[in-house]
This record gives structure tokens, sequence and C-alpha cells, in this order.
């Protein structure tokens, strides 16, 4: 008899050890596991173009192009792949986007093994992995909020502003100028309707989104 087909699953994240690291805990989980690696938006559009994937887990922070855009792509060349977005926070303003997107799950990765194991599991099993008000959220269009309109670097800004950081903290922790943080400031400020910083922050408070 023919042997059955490995699960192939494609890991894209612009940081090796953590793509190593959910290899070894995925492969004691599960067994005939085929994987495959990009580490940006380019590389990971090229392995999708090049084979079908059971299961593409997909870093949403990527440098350039970030995750949201490659989910958009794969969702327009390989519906049939399932998507699990990994995000640095654990929050609804990620979870409720990927959703929104196509993507089946979302995990943070300051989540644990078991955390990270049951969503796979779940998306390989068909199942969807998001809390049940993300999903009551996108179900109602009237209840989604305008910060699922925001890229993920706007994202990462809005939450950043209303921590308290200042534009020279944003710019340094995200690698960015201040000028460029304030553009995007504006940017936030703007898709929401916003007129102020007390004003983002209200409505990072109201939408829970911290």
């Amino acid at each position: 008899m023919p042997a059955p087909p490995k699960l192939s699953i494609l890991i894209v994240d612009d940081h090796l050890l953590l793509r190593q690291g959910l290899k070894q805990v995925l492969s004691r989980e599960f067994r005939d596991l085929a994987f495959g690696e990009a580490q940006t938006a380019e590389e990971a559009l090229a392995r999708i173009e090049s084979q079908p994937w059971r299961l593409v887990i997909l870093d949403i922070g990527l440098p350039g192009q970030d995750g949201f855009f490659v989910l958009r792509e794969i969702r327009a060349r390989r519906p049939e792949a399932a998507v699990l977005m990994l995000g640095m926070h654990a929050d609804s303003l990620y979870a409720t986007r990927s959703l929104q997107l196509g993507a089946v799950g979302y995990v943070s990765k300051n989540s644990g093994r078991s955390t990270l194991l049951n969503a796979v599991r779940n998306v390989l099993q068909g199942k969807q992995h998001f809390g049940e008000s993300i999903r009551r959220g996108v179900d109602n269009p009237r209840s989604i909020a305008s910060h699922t309109n925001l890229s993920a670097q706007e994202s990462k800004v809005l939450l950043a502003i209303a921590a308290g950081r200042r534009s020279g903290q944003i710019a340094a922790e995200l690698n960015l100028s201040a000028k460029t943080v304030n553009t995007y400031k504006r940017r936030v400020l703007n898709k929401l309707g916003l007129t102020s910083t007390a004003s983002l922050v209200h409505y990072v408070i109201d939408h829970k989104l911290a």
C-alpha cells in the first residue's frame, strides 16, 4: 500500500529560532509532517505558488509586506490552505482583523505550548481558533470597528500610543523614525475618525483592544 501523504505545514516568520522551535514542538505532537519555511512575504508567496500546503502558520509582523498582506494573497491563490496567524499581542485587534481576512485562527506568540498545539489541532480538524467575542463581532458587520481596517504597523502604533509611549520610544521599539511614527499616528486618527491622542486612548479602552 502507498504511504499516506505527509501533512504539509509552511511556517512563515523572520526569526530562525522561532521557526525551529515551532517545528520541534509540532513534530513531537503530530506524525508524518513535512515542513517548509519562509522568512519574508516574498519567500512565503513563492512557496505558496510552488506547492499546496495544508496549513500555513503566518507571523503578522513580517519585515516589508506584513502578514495581513500575505494572508490576502494566500486566500486569493490557495483558498484551500488553512492559515493560523501569529501575533505579538493577545488582543482582539489582530485577531479580529485575521478572522475578517480569512484566517482560521490566531495565537499570541506569548502563549504557551498547550495553547499553540490546541490551536493547530483545532485548525487541522476544520475548526476555527478564535474567541467567541471575536466571532460574534465579525458575524455581525455592524459591530466591526474601524480598527479592523488598520495595517499591522498602524495597529502596533495605536496600541503603543494608548499604552502611554512617546513617539521616540515607539520609534525605537518598531525600528522606525519618529517622523514615520507620527505619520502612522495621523493615519490611525484619520481612519478611526478621531482628533486627539486622548480620544485614541478612549477608543482602545472602549473596544477592549489592550
